[in-house]
C-alpha cells in the first residue's frame, strides 16, 4: 500500500473518532438543555400560580401577610413522591422569609421566583428551588448512552467496515500484485507525474534494475534517447485522457546499456472519476521481430525464386482471377503483372474451356499429377499464339482450397522442332526409300542404256534396228530423268552447285516456260533491282521453275496469270516460329504465284509428299513438288506456301545468300571416245560389270574384272599387273568402295579411283572418310561421258 493511501486511512480514522465523541457530547448536552428548560419553565409556572394565590389572600387582608404566615406555609407547592422534593419559600417586600416548605437543597439547584402583587404594589415574592442532580444524573446516563451509540455507530461499525474494506483493498492489492508478477509481460505503473510507482518481477528481469532502483524514477530511464519524444507523446495521450489505450513499439534500454525490442500497451486507471495512474504493459518482441525479419527474408527469397524461375508461375483463385504472375510469365504473355492481377485469366489470355483442367481437376481429391498436367495455347498481348505445357496443383490452407498454382513451360519452339523432326523423318524415310529404288533402278538403266549404245555402234545408222535401239535409249533417258527426280527429292542426286544470278537465269528460262504453260496463261516476271547471289546447280533452278510452272498450268485450265518475282529477304526468329525448316538469315526469295484453284490447309500439308497428286490417273507422277522440296532443302533453303481455295497459290522459295565470291566455270572436255590403258572394273552386279567392261573395251582400254573388293585388292597386290585406273561401285557387300579405295592406296599409292554412283558426294561421304581427290561418274552413263571422266582423271596429277 502506498504512503498516500496510508495517510488517507489514518486521517479517516481520526475523523471517525472525533465524530463519535461529538455525537457522545451532543446527546447529553441536548438532554441537559431540554431538561433544564423544562424544569425552569415548570418552576416559573408554579411560582406564578402560587404568587397569584397568595396575592388573593392579601387582597382580603392587605396587612395580614405576617399574620397569615402560618397559613402561607400550607399554600406552598410540594412533591412528596419525588426523591429530591422542591424547596419553596415566601418572602416579604423586604426579603424576609415569611414561610418555607421543604428542606434546603444542596447545590446545584435551579431557583425561580415570582413577585406577589397587591393593588399594583409588590408586597413580597415566592421562590421555588429544585435540585439539578436528577437532571445531571440522567444527563450523565444519556451521555453514557450517546457515547455508547457513537462508539458503536461511528467507531465500531465504521472501523469494522473500514477493516473489511482494508482487507478487501489488501486482497485486491495482493491479487493485482500476483497478476502483475504472474504476467509474462513487464508491468509498469506510472503516477500522474510520469514516475514509476510499481513494477513486477518481469520488468526487473527485462531491464536489469532492482525495484528500489526504479521506484520514483522517470520512465525516461528505460528508454533509448532516440525514442524519448515518441514514447512520451504516446503516454501523454493516455494520461491526458485523449486515448483510452495506445499501442506502440520501441526499444528498451537495459541497465547494462544493451537494448531489446519491446511492444507496449498503455491504458489509464481511474479513481473517483479522475486518472490516477497509467498502466504500461511491455512485451519482449526481440524473438518475434527476429522471426518477422526471417519471415520477410524468406518471403523475399521465395519471391526472388519465383521471379527468377525460368518457367511461368501463375497463381489463380477459385474463380480464375490472377493472384500471382512471375517475370517469365510476363515475358511470355507480354503483359505486365499489374495488367493481369485481379483479371480473369480465362477471359484475357486463355480460353474458358481450359478452366476445368487448370482450376477444377487440381482440387479433386486423389487426382494424379498426370491428370493435372496438360498442354494448351495462350494468346499473348501482341496476339501471338504460344503453346504452353502446364503442371498445376491446388493451393490448400486448413483443408480448404484457396486456388491453383500453375507452372508453365513455353514449348512453342519445342513443338515446332518436333513437327520439323517428324516432317524431316517422314521425308527422310520416303527419301531413303526413293533413293534405294533409284539406285537399283539406275543399275538396270545403266545396263539397258549401255548395251543400247553398244548395239547402235554395231548397227547401221538410220537402219530399222538402229531406230529401235534409239527408242530404247529415249525410254531409258526418260526413266533416267524420273530417277533423277527421286534422287533430287532424297537429296542424293549428283549436283554441281555454283554461283547463280536468279534474275539472269529466270530471263533465260522465260521463253521455255512460256511455251510450257501455253498461250492461255500470261507469264509475268518481276525481278528485284538488286538481288543476292545464291549457290545452286543451275539445272536445279530449271527443275524448280519447270515443276512449279507445270503445277500452276494444271491449276489454271481456263487460263490465268503466272507471276515470277524475286526479292531479297532477311528472315528473323519470329518469321521462323510457324514455318518448318526455316532458319534466320539472309535469303534470295524466288516467288511463283498463280491465280488457279488454290488449296485448303489439309491439302497444303501433303503437297510435298512423293507420289501424292490430285490429278487424274496418268496425268501426274506426284514427284514434281517433291522434287522441288528436295532441291530447295538440299541447298539449305526452305519453302513457304500460301494458298486458299479459289484464291490461287503462291510458292516462295528461300535460297541462302552466297557469302563467297563466285568462281569461274570450267568447260567440260570434248575428247573423242578413244583411249588406251589398263582399267580394273569392280562391280558386284554381273550385268553392270559386263556392260562396263564391254564399253571400256570398245573405247580401247584393257579391262580387268573383279566381282568383290577382296578380288580387286588381290589384283592390286600383284605389282606385275598394270592398273592405270580403278572403276568401282560405291555400295558393295562385305566392303564398300571407299574402304577398298583406302586399301588400294596402301598397295598402290599412285593408283587412281573412279566411282560409279547415282548418289551425291555428300551421300558418298556418309559411307566413310572421303579420300582426297574423290572422282565419280553418275549412273547411268554413256560411253562419251565415261571416257571423258577417265581422261580427266588420268591427265590430273597424282594426289
Amino acid at each position: 500500500m502506498a504512503a498516500s493511501e496510508k495517510q488517507a486511512v489514518h486521517f479517516t480514522a481520526k475523523c471517525t473518532v472525533l465524530l463519535a465523541f461529538f455525537v457522545a457530547l451532543f446527546f447529553p448536552a441536548g438532554y441537559f438543555v431540554i431538561s433544564y428548560q423544562y424544569v425552569a419553565g415548570s418552576l416559573e409556572t408554579e411560582a406564578e400560580i402560587n404568587a397569584r394565590i397568595v396575592g388573593g389572600l392579601s387582597d382580603q387582608s392587605p396587612g395580614s401577610l405576617h399574620a397569615q404566615a402560618h397559613r402561607l406555609e400550607g399554600m406552598l407547592p410540594q412533591h412528596p413522591n419525588s426523591r429530591h422534593p422542591d424547596f419553596s419559600r415566601i418572602l416579604d417586600a423586604k426579603g424576609r422569609v415569611l414561610a418555607t416548605r421543604g428542606d434546603a437543597l444542596p447545590e446545584p439547584v435551579i431557583t425561580r421566583a415570582h413577585e406577589i402583587v397587591y393593588a399594583g404594589k409588590t408586597t413580597g415574592s415566592i421562590e421555588i428551588s429544585r435540585s439539578l442532580r436528577p437532571i445531571l444524573t440522567k444527563t450523565a446516563l444519556v451521555a453514557i448512552f450517546g457515547l455508547s451509540v457513537g462508539l458503536v455507530v461511528f467507531i465500531l461499525l465504521p472501523f469494522r467496515a473500514i477493516n473489511r474494506a482494508n482487507r478487501q483493498l489488501q486482497d485486491s492489492y495482493n491479487f493485482l500484485t500476483k497478476v502483475m508478477e504472474s504476467s509474462a509481460n513487464a508491468m509498469i505503473v506510472l503516477d500522474p507525474e510520469g514516475k514509476i510507482g510499481m513494477v513486477n518481477g518481469r520488468c526487473t528481469e527485462m531491464s536489469g534494475y532492482r525495484r528500489e532502483d526504479l521506484y520514483g524514477s522517470e520512465i525516461d530511464r528505460l528508454l533509448c534517447p532516440q525514442s524519448f519524444d515518441t514514447v512520451l507523446e504516446q503516454l501523454r495521450q493516455v494520461s491526458s485522457g485523449e486515448a483510452e489505450i495506445v499501442k506502440f513499439e520501441t526499444d528498451l534500454l537495459r541497465k547494462d546499456g544493451s537494448t531489446i525490442a519491446i511492444a507496449c500497451g498503455a491504458t489509464p486507471v481511474y479513481q473517483e472519476g479522475r486518472i490516477a495512474s497509467t498502466v504500461l504493459s511491455v512485451e519482449n518482441i526481440t524473438e518475434r521481430r527476429h522471426s518477422i525479419e526471417q519471415l520477410k527474408a524468406a518471403k523475399e527469397y521465395t519471391e526472388n525464386l519465383i521471379q527468377a524461375a525460368c518457367v511461368m508461375i501463375l497463381g489463380l483463385d477459385q474463380k480464375g482471377k490472377v493472384t500471382l504472375l512471375n517475370r517469365t510469365a510476363e515475358e511470355v504473355t507480354g503483359y505486365d503483372a499489374a495488367e493481369l492481377l485481379g483479371k480473369n485469366w480465362f477471359e484475357t489470355v486463355m480460353g474458358a474451356e481450359a478452366f476445368y483442367k487448370m482450376c477444377t481437376i487440381p482440387g479433386m481429391v486423389g487426382e494424379s499429377v498426370n491428370r493435372c498436367a496438360f498442354e494448351n495455347q495462350i494468346v499473348t498481348k501482341a496476339g501471338v499464339v504460344r503453346t504452353i505445357s502446364w503442371r498445376n496443383s491446388a493451393i490448400m490452407e486448413k483443408g480448404e482450397r484457396l486456388g491453383t498454382l500453375c507452372f508453365g513451360i513455353d514449348i512453342t519452339e519445342h513443338r515446332k522442332i518436333e513437327a520439323q523432326l517428324r516432317h524431316s523423318q517422314k521425308m527422310e524415310s520416303i527419301g531413303q526409300l526413293a533413293g534405294g529404288v533409284a539406285h537399283d533402278f539406275n543399275n538396270m538403266l545403266s545396263v539397258i542404256l549401255g548395251y543400247a549404245q553398244l548395239c547402235q555402234i554395231e548397227a547401221e545408222e538410220n537402219s530399222p534396228l538402229w531406230l529401235y535401239l534409239q527408242e530404247i535409249v529415249k525410254a531409258g533417258e526418260r526413266s533416267r530423268d524420273m530417277v533423277r527426280k527421286l534422287l533430287a527429292f532424297s537429296r542424293k542426286e549428283i549436283i554441281s552447285p555454283r554461283a547463280v544470278e536468279l534474275n539472269v537465269h529466270c530471263v533465260e528460262t522465260e521463253k521455255t516456260l512460256s511455251r510450257l504453260i501455253g498461250e492461255e496463261i500470261k507469264l509475268n516476271f518481276i525481278p528485284a533491282e538488286t538481288l543476292w547471289t545464291v549457290k545452286i546447280d543451275p539445272s536445279q533452278v530449271d527443275q524448280i521453275l519447270m515443276n512449279l510452272a507445270v503445277n500452276a498450268r494444271d491449276a489454271m485450265p481456263d487460263g490465268g496469270r503466272l507471276t515470277i518475282s524475286t526479292e531479297n529477304a532477311t528472315v528473323d526468329e519470329a518469321f521462323c516460329d510457324y514455318r518448318l525448316d526455316a532458319r534466320p538469315g539472309e535469303y534470295a526469295c524466288l516467288t511463283v504465284a498463280d491465280t488457279g484453284f488454290g488449296m485448303d490447309k489439309e491439302l497444303t500439308k501433303r503437297i510435298f509428299e512423293p507420289f501424292f497428286t490430285t490429278k487424274d490417273v496418268g496425268k501426274g507422277t506426284g514427284l514434281g513438288l517433291a522434287t522441288v522440296y528436295g532441291i530447295v532443302t538440299q541447298n539449305g533453303g526452305f519453302i513457304d506456301v500460301d494458298s486458299e481455295p479459289g484464291e490461287g497459290t503462291s510458292f516462295r522459295i528461300y535460297l541462302p545468300r552466297m557469302k563467297d565470291e563466285p568462281e569461274g566455270e570450267e568447260k567440260p572436255s570434248a575428247d573423242q571416245p578413244k583411249g588406251s590403258g589398263s582399267i580394273l572394273v569392280v562391280e558386284d552386279d554381273p550385268m553392270l560389270r559386263t556392260m562396263a567392261t564391254q564399253m571400256l573395251e570398245k573405247i580401247g582400254y584393257r579391262v580387268l574384272q573383279a566381282e568383290t573388293p577382296q578380288a580387286a585388292l588381290s589384283f592390286c597386290a600383284d605389282q606385275a599387273t598394270p592398273i592405270d585406273l580403278v572403276l568401282t561401285d560405291v555400295i558393295m557387300p562385305e566392303m564398300n568402295g571407299l574402304e577398298m579405295a583406302r586399301g588400294i592406296a596402301a598397295l598402290r599409292p599412285d593408283a587412281k579411283v573412279l566411282f560409279m554412283t547415282g548418289y551425291s558426294s555428300d551421300a558418298i561421304a556418309s559411307r566413310g572418310d572421303v579420300p582426297p581427290g574423290l572422282h565419280y561418274v553418275e549412273k547411268p552413263f554413256n560411253m562419251e561421258g565415261l571416257h571423258a571422266k577417265i581422261l580427266e582423271i588420268l591427265k590430273a596429277p597424282a594426289a
